[in-house]
């Protein structure tokens, strides 16, 4: 009777696999290429990324693979578990910087996120990578080495916790051998980590916070925070660029980072700029995926490194 489990096990862990290989693997939907979506960093401006999906869907802009940074995994993450938008937006409207943290004293940050735990339960309709029902990517950076670290596989939390955790301000979060924090730093918007789930036409979400009209001095450390991330992301521009083919940029600049209030402005300015681009996406899914930009890596694992030869920048 005990051979028979093990071998009962033996084979529904070969069958989990196989499935999930299958799954994961970047296969061609029939007659068109995949299409990736790399959504970025942000805070509250993030929510931009509701409305962008919002006119994908109306218009059906196939989603095949999507892989976020910092907010914009979570809304990654949220939408491949099959939560609907509408509930997004619900979601959305009603969420504060106390929903997801909490003040500490610490050598190591000024907040810590562990009720983002909670938070993420409530979003997002799944325990692990593998429940999701379209392959995500959550990335995130080691703070030992600088590298980034890129998540496809195992429990969900650990990884959103760690996209989100802005360095200064939240903790590291210790996990899978790493001491993980935004993946901001090594990518603003994950273009290569949506590469490696096999997109062959990748939509870039750039949320730019820069060149406001009316600029106002920072109010506090978060704001200097803030800002200090937006500036040196617009000079790393061109380490993601390079491999999108359409980059979508919601005017958000105007919005500070924890403009949670504003948000059905903030998603109205993600539809806007979804819907500028829907002829260029409509073309670029008739033709077909464009020639290959540059080398792209291979599948990526659980808490995996990119090689150093091919991905040493998001």
């Amino acid at each position: 009777m005990a051979r028979t489990r093990h071998w009962l096990r033996v084979g529904l862990n070969w069958a989990v696999g196989r499935i999930r290989g299958f799954a994961y693997a970047p296969q061609r939907p029939f007659g068109r290429a995949r299409l990736g979506l790399a959504l970025g960093s942000g805070f509250a401006r993030g929510l931009a990324h509701i409305g962008v999906l919002k006119v994908f869907q109306e218009n059906n802009i196939p989603v095949d693979c999507l892989a976020g940074t910092s907010v914009g995994s979570l809304i990654a993450a949220a939408y491949s578990s099959g939560m609907s938008l509408r509930a997004m937006e619900e979601e959305a409207a009603k969420v504060r910087f106390r929903d997801f943290a909490r003040w500490t004293i610490s050598r190591m940050g000024l907040a810590t996120n562990e009720r983002m735990e909670q938070f993420i339960h409530r979003l997002i309709r799944a325990r692990t990578f593998e429940d999701l029902q379209i392959p995500c990517a959550v990335v995130t950076t080691d703070l030992a080495t600088g590298e980034p670290v890129i998540f496809t596989q195992g429990e969900l939390v650990a990884p959103l916790r760690a996209s989100c955790a802005v360095p200064g301000l939240f903790l590291p979060i210790q996990h899978a051998g790493h001491a993980l924090v935004d993946g901001a730093l090594v990518g603003t918007v994950p273009t290569r980590a949506v590469a490696q789930l096999g997109a062959e036409i990748i939509v870039a979400v750039w949320l730019d916070a820069g060149h406001c009209p009316e600029p106002q001095p920072p109010r506090n450390l978060l704001d200097v925070v803030g800002q200090s991330f937006s500036i040196a992301q617009r000079q790393a521009m061109d380490s993601w660029r390079q491999l999108a083919d359409v980059v979508l940029e919601p005017h958000v600049v105007c919005y500070r980072w924890d403009d949670f209030e504003r948000a059905h402005d903030i998603i109205l300015a993600g539809e806007h700029a979804a819907r500028l681009a829907l002829p260029r996406l409509r073309d670029l899914l008739r033709r077909g995926a464009r020639p290959t930009l540059s080398p792209r890596a291979g599948p990526v694992a659980n808490g995996s490194r990119p090689a150093k030869n091919n991905l040493s920048r998001l």
